[in-house]
Order: structure tokens, then C-alpha cells, then sequence
């Protein structure tokens, strides 16, 4: 399941937060900074760290801790979304299909398969193109609740299969794969709002980073103490760890809006400040 997804996961995940940047662009320049601070690189830190910690990284070695917090956990992507934020405020006045663009061409001319050329310059042209796509929403729904949006879904289906018989993994090349999965899956959501279930959905959607960047630190815990129990089965560690994962993170998101020390850990705290009483005579 997780492998017929590769093409998918990422780039729509990248493409969403872009479609967040105008938004965004519309806050004065503190604002628009302090915001990226708090609420990406600071999770980023905390989680990366708690993660470290997690997996017995030594954090005396410098190698290590160079890895950790240049994106070498499964949190790399906070670390791409924020760049993209910084690189955006200046670039603001350009059109964000051209600096799509760009970018694009800068993926393709990187060498294969590199972290930090051509992967962070191929999702950074998925999330201006995301903006882009934010800025013409209208057109953009129209697709999406039409009819003949099913006509793509074989392609996906295919995309889906391919993918985890050959260990395809997302990148240029695959662009025009990606977003039509993208395009299909955003229409079965838009369809899925008028479901029960709509409700629970939003609910995660709404709280998704906090499952994510929660997930690898209880799965691994989980994994530690069956290692200690000396419980090899496979599809026992896994319905655990998967359960662990859905339950801590589930646990943290409610948490989060009753608790300021865990809403401390996926935003910067903001500490309330002294009111002097002014007396005026």
C-alpha cells in the first residue's frame, strides 16, 4: 500500500502547501517570517531532535547531528517547505507558474535521484505550481467536479500498480503522473465531503502534521520494546507499531488544543507580555 502511493504521497503533499503561499504572501514581512519560524523550523527542531533521540543518535558526534538537522530523518520535507517560504516573500512580485518553471528545469538539469538538487528543486516546482493553481481555484474545481475527471483514474490505477512492481519513486520524470494522481484523489475528496465521514477526515487533515511528524518516534519505540520481548512476528510488530503511530498521534492532535506544553511542540510559544498600567494625569 505504502509503495503504490510513492508517486502520490509527496508531490501532492508539497503541491498543498503551496497552495497556502498567497495567503501567506499577504502578511507584512514579520509576520510572514516569524510565522515560517514558529510553526516550521521549530517543529522541525523539536521533532528532529525527539526523533534523535528515539533512534540512540549519539549527539556528541558532529556527522551525526550535521545529518539530523540537514533533513536526514523522515522529517526532511519541514525542512524543503520552509525554503520554499523564505525563497517565496522576495520572489513574490514573479509569477509563480514561471518560478514553477524554473525550477523544474533545474531538477531535470541535477543528477539523478540527489536529496538536495534534484529533489529539492523538482518539489519546489510542485509548490509554486501549487500557488499557481491556488490562484485560479475556480478553474481548477471546475475540473475537479467534472465528470470526465474519472477518464484519468485508469492511468492512476496503473501509475499505482507500476509503482510498487518496479520501485518507482517520485521525480521529474514522473511529474505528469503525479499530478494526475494529484487530480484524481483531490476530486474523490471534494467528493468525500458530502460523505458521514467528512467530518473525521477534515478533523486529520486539519491535524496531519501532527500525525506525521509524531508517527516514526512511537513506531520506533514500539519496535524497541518487542526487540527487548524478543517478539519476532512480523504482523504482530507491525499492527502495533501502526497502531501506536494512529493512537500517539491521535492522543498529541487532541492534546494540542488543551495543553500548552504539547502545542509547544508543533509551534513556537508565544509568551505573553507584561502590561505595564500606564496612569495618565
Amino acid at each position: 500500500m505504502n509503495e503504490t502511493l510513492s508517486l502520490f504521497r509527496m508531490p501532492i503533499l508539497i503541491f498543498l502547501s503551496g497552495m497556502l503561499l498567497p495567503r501567506s504572501l499577504s502578511k507584512d514581512s514579520s509576520a510572514y517570517f516569524s510565522g515560517k519560524l514558529k510553526g516550521i523550523l521549530w517543529p522541525f527542531i523539536i521533532w528532529s531532535t525527539i526523533y534523535g533521540i528515539a533512534v540512540d543518535i549519539h549527539f556528541r558526534s558532529f556527522a551525526d547531528l550535521e545529518k539530523l538537522y540537514t533533513g536526514g530523518s523522515h522529517l526532511w520535507f519541514l525542512l524543503f517547505i520552509f525554503i520554499y517560504y523564505l525563497a517565496a516573500k522576495p520572489l513574490q512580485d514573479f509569477n509563480p507558474l514561471l518560478i514553477a518553471a524554473v525550477a523544474f528545469i533545474f531538477s531535470i538539469a541535477s543528477p539523478d535521484g540527489a536529496k538536495y538538487s534534484e529533489r529539492l528543486f523538482y518539489l519546489m516546482s510542485l509548490f509554486f505550481l501549487g500557488a499557481y493553481a491556488s490562484i485560479h481555484m475556480p478553474a481548477l474545481l471546475k475540473s475537479l467536479t467534472s465528470q470526465w475527471i474519472w477518464v484519468i483514474a485508469p492511468i492512476v490505477a496503473a501509475t499505482a500498480a507500476a509503482t510498487a512492481m518496479y520501485e518507482l519513486r517520485f521525480g521529474p520524470k514522473y511529474i505528469v503522473l503525479s499530478l494526475v494522481g494529484a487530480m484524481i484523489i483531490s476530486a474523490m475528496a471534494i467528493r468525500a465531503e458530502k460523505t458521514i465521514i467528512s467530518s473525521i477526515l477534515i478533523w486529520i487533515g486539519q491535524k496531519s502534521i501532527i500525525f506525521y511528524v509524531s508517527h516514526a518516534v512511537f513506531m520506533t519505540l514500539t519496535l524497541k520494546a518487542f526487540r527487548y520481548y524478543e517478539v519476532e512476528n512480523y504482523a504482530t510488530v507491525a499492527i502495533f507499531a501502526i497502531s501506536s503511530a494512529l493512537l500517539g498521534g491521535w492522543t498529541l492532535a487532541v492534546l494540542k488544543d488543551f495543553s500548552r506544553p504539547v502545542s509547544w511542540l508543533f509551534s513556537f510559544p508565544d509568551f505573553p507580555q507584561r502590561r505595564q498600567a500606564v496612569q495618565l494625569s
